[in-house]
């Protein structure tokens, strides 16, 4: 008993001497083996830390990329279900690709051959490429006819593009109806045109809506008092009967409804009693080159004041050439703008300018859509007909076209396409949006 007593109390001296010494700082072990516990914590806890950060920023990046990925135009892909019959699609086009009404024209054989060159980049329509034939119609009806008879005459050609003028689009609906041939137009917006054929479909804006969204855009904003000038052909006469009706029926007073001949040039004796007539708004009725030049002499003249407002056509770079500075201030209607945030509009834009230097106008922004249209009926077509492309088969499958393009969701009515407006202003020599 006393042994164990000895051996309990020596124990307890030694535990209270290794105490006394590690309170000391006597003994260096307990104080190394414990400063590691005390001090690996908070690092480790920042290392998780920052590596929970890292996985969360990379998280967010994929988020953030896959959304921009949704948003982001789609390639072109052909559905692949067939392979094409031929090697080569034709599309024959016939448009003004010189003399005064070339820039039409020119901007949708760029455009569509931008949008060629990227769907057979991109292998075609099942394996077939897009080629455009293209003749000079000169903007006259009788060469517009002879374009159109060339190409009906050949088996090649699937469907034609044009014309951009309505008396040159109305001598080729009688030669496409005959041959079976689709006909597809940004341009020739007469109503006239509407139900000849089955073989016509319209993609661009139409006289009977862009007069009275002129007037409209007018009278949204007050401008009851307007004078009205267009020229004397079937594009400016059936514009302005669309608007005068939608004006005269909405409370507008028209001050003057004056007919002019474009080439005459020199407008500033009908535009002088304009000016005295005082209205709030003039409306023009005319090719760009006319209106344009209007819009210059109006500013000679003094008249600074006035709501100009033009149609669809006047959203064009050419306009801003002719009339320079005096354009500021001048309003059109639209149905597109390059200044469009849409990820489609901002892509085509961007595409556009890089290979021709200059952003797209609405001619060019519908006929880059139109290009893809036509891709998409025929490979729709195409799958109907086991690789093969019958001009039947492409008017059946653009009847039921359902294409999310730069310019909008295209869909036909009766074969014509129905879309809203906008309302532009020219500020600092660069269209905008007006609010």
């Amino acid at each position: 008993m006393k042994k164990n007593l000895s051996k309990t109390l020596s124990l307890l001296l030694a535990g209270l001497m290794t105490a006394s010494l590690a309170a000391c700082g006597g003994s260096a072990a307990p104080a190394t083996t414990a400063a590691p516990a005390t001090t690996a914590a908070p690092a480790e806890t920042k290392a998780e830390e920052t590596k929970a950060e890292e996985t969360k920023a990379e998280e967010t990046k994929a988020e953030e990329k896959k959304e921009a990925a949704a948003e982001a135009p789609k390639a072109w892909t052909s559905s692949g279900k067939v392979q094409a019959k031929s090697d080569e699609i034709h599309i024959g086009m016939v448009n003004p690709l010189s003399g005064n009404n070339a820039l039409y024209g020119n901007d949708q054989e760029r455009a569509m051959e931008l949008a060629f060159d990227e769907i057979n980049a991109a292998g075609g329509v099942n394996g077939a490429k897009l080629v455009l034939d293209k003749y000079d119609d000169q903007g006259d009806p009788q060469n517009a006819a002879k374009g159109a008879q060339k190409w009906a005459d050949d088996d090649n050609i699937k469907a034609l593009v044009g014309s951009s003028l309505t008396n040159c689009t109305a001598a080729i609906q009688p030669i496409i109806d005959d041959a079976g041939l689709v006909e597809i137009c940004v341009s020739s917006s007469s109503p006239t045109l509407s139900n000849v054929t089955p073989y016509f479909f319209r993609m661009g804006v139409q006289d009977a809506v862009v007069g009275p969204q002129m007037a409209k855009a007018c009278l949204d904003r007050g401008f009851k008092k307007m004078s009205v000038l267009y020229s004397n052909d079937d594009f400016g006469k059936n514009l302005a009967n669309g608007l005068k009706e939608y004006a005269e029926a909405n409370g507008a007073e028209l001050l003057d409804y004056t007919e002019y001949n474009p080439a005459d040039q020199d407008f500033t004796a009908i535009l002088t009693t304009v000016k005295n007539n005082a209205p709030e708004a003039v409306c023009l009725c005319g090719t760009v080159t006319d209106c344009s030049l209007i819009i210059k002499q109006m500013r000679n003249l003094g008249m600074n004041d006035v709501f100009i407002m033009g149609h669809t056509s006047l959203y064009s770079d050419k306009a801003l050439e002719i009339a320079g500075d005096a354009m500021n201030g001048a309003n059109c209607v639209s149905v597109y703008i390059a200044s469009n945030p849409d990820p489609q509009v901002q892509e085509l834009v961007e595409k556009f300018q890089a290979k021709y230097g200059q952003a797209p106008d609405s001619f060019a922004a519908m006929a880059y859509d139109m290009a893809y249209v036509l891709a998409d009926a025929a490979d729709r077509a195409m799958q109907a007909e086991g690789g093969e492309l019958s001009r039947d088969g492409l008017q059946k499958a653009l009847v039921d076209t359902n294409y999310d393009g730069a310019t909008g969701t295209v869909t036909f009515t009766n074969n014509e396409w129905e879309r809203d407006y906008l309302t532009l202003t020219v500020n600092n020599g660069a269209f905008e949006l007006l609010q």
